[in-house]
């Protein structure tokens, strides 16, 4: 809760604003027919937007950095003791169990690492120096977007690994309500695995559930 109690409040304060924001009257001028009076005010500005989104983005890295160090828990046996490596139910030195997946998973991290760059504070007068301050509040929100959906490409390997690590545990009768309808939920699209085997439409499959799963 530590880590993930500033991500979800992030979440939390981004959505009010931006719902503040599409609420909000972006037209300038603003006319105002009844007391016929016209309003200058740069309600277009999108610093609001640019700001909250890059608090986002901040905090979605987060997620994506928890998510891969737990399953690089998972998949060292240096580190669990308990588990084989990379989560290889089959032979190892024969298989690979999820070892290529974590490539993915890491290098998707550090991309989001990357991409972490504040845009709020970038700035580049334009529009003969008519905007001399700008938002770059759709840079914001395209980059953010783009972290959340990397951030679900590591969530979805590490969901098949934590799976893996029940099967070779076999502590399915020991897991809680939702841990089982999660675990039920991942088994129905990727069945156990030994041998090796292209796992991207298991993967792919994942990720499309993880992003409207509810609980």
């Amino acid at each position: 809760p530590q880590i993930l109690g500033p991500i979800y409040d992030t979440w939390k304060s981004a959505k009010e604003v931006l719902e503040n924001e599409l609420n909000s009257a972006s037209d300038n001028p603003i006319i105002d027919v009844k007391n016929q009076t016209v309003h200058h005010g740069g309600n277009f500005h999108g610093d609001y937007v640019s700001l909250e989104l890059d608090k986002l983005k901040l905090a979605v890295t987060r997620l994506s950095m928890l998510s891969e160090r737990q399953l690089n828990y998972l998949v060292n046996p240096k580190i669990n003791n308990r588990l084989p490596a990379f989560v290889n139910l089959g032979t190892l030195g024969f298989n690979f169990g999820l070892q290529a997946a974590q490539f993915t998973a890491t290098s998707t991290t550090a991309e989001n690492q990357t991409l972490s760059t504040s845009m709020y504070v970038h700035s580049i007068p334009n529009n003969n120096d008519n905007q001399d301050i700008v938002s770059m509040g759709t840079n914001a929100a395209t980059i953010c977007a783009k972290v959340i959906d990397n951030t679900f490409e590591v969530l979805t390997v590490q969901s098949l690994a934590v799976t893996q690590a029940i099967e070779f545990l076999a502590i399915q009768d020991k897991l809680s309500s939702k841990g089982k309808k999660f675990y039920e939920l991942i088994r129905k699209i990727v069945p156990v695995f030994k041998e090796d085997e292209v796992i991207y439409p298991y993967l792919k499959e994942i990720k499309e559930n993880l992003l409207k799963y509810k609980d």
